[in-house]
């Protein structure tokens, strides 16, 4: 059986300090401008695009100066901040302070991607079937994408059968968005010990199950900014 889902909500990871990139700038990295536009906001105007009327952002380092920023511009959807206090740690941390805040399926945004269009809506196109948790948004294609960098996805159809830096061979790069089942908390908290709790990590426990499904970007051209050189990269592509 396959469930439909109507997605209202978002949680957006803004909650990191962003060395590489906010230590030549000197911004907090949700508020850096791309094509004039923080990536904070732009993440905002995606979800919104996307049919979703509630965003939860995780907040951390220089939270206050990133929701003070956010609170003084008019929203395009409705806002909820909720604050990581240990944001050094790795993000599957911050995306276990929005558990008591999602109340149904929910798209999963990282503050730092940037996508040429929004894509959200491809993840939602299709009903989950009753063994799925999660869906991926997959670049079998990617462009300017620093490889050696990148969460890789092995494929079987549309299923992921293994997700990380290190997979090898691979058929795709995760490209940062996911639609999520709340029992992608359970995942994050079943995370082993030894291993760091990232969001790669709890996918990974839905990938030993069967749970985690991809979708393909289709050519959408998207950049992970990490660094000045992706900054630029970034600009390039919004004004193309």
């Amino acid at each position: 059986m396959r469930s439909v889902f109507h997605v209202q909500q978002t949680v957006i990871l803004a909650a990191g300090t962003g060395a590489r990139l906010c230590g030549a700038i000197g911004t907090p990295k949700p508020l850096i401008e791309v094509g004039g536009i923080p990536l904070l906001v732009r993440a905002l105007v995606h979800a919104a695009a996307s049919g979703c009327r509630e965003a939860i952002i995780v907040i951390g380092h220089e939270g206050a100066r990133v929701r003070a920023s956010m609170e003084a511009i008019q929203p395009v959807l409705d806002v909820r901040f909720v604050e990581n206090p240990n944001p050094s740690l790795p993000n599957g941390e911050s995306l276990l302070v929005a558990a008591s805040a999602v109340d149904g399926p929910f798209f999963l945004q990282m503050v730092d991607h940037v996508f040429a269009r929004p894509v959200l809506p491809r993840l939602a196109a299709l009903p989950f079937d009753d063994r799925s948790v999660g869906r991926v948004l997959a670049d079998r294609a990617p462009v300017s994408i620093d490889i050696s960098d990148a969460t890789r996805l092995r494929l079987a159809g549309d299923r992921v059968t293994a997700i990380g830096k290190q997979v090898d061979p691979w058929d795709a790069i995760d490209a940062g968005c996911f639609l999520l089942r709340p029992a992608i908390f359970d995942a994050v908290r079943a995370v082993p010990t030894e291993e760091p709790r990232t969001v790669s990590s709890a996918m990974r426990q839905l990938v030993r199950t069967g749970g985690l499904e991809a979708v393909d970007i289709e050519g959408v051209r998207w950049k992970d900014v990490d660094t000045p050189s992706d900054l630029a990269q970034a600009e390039v592509l919004v004004r193309s």
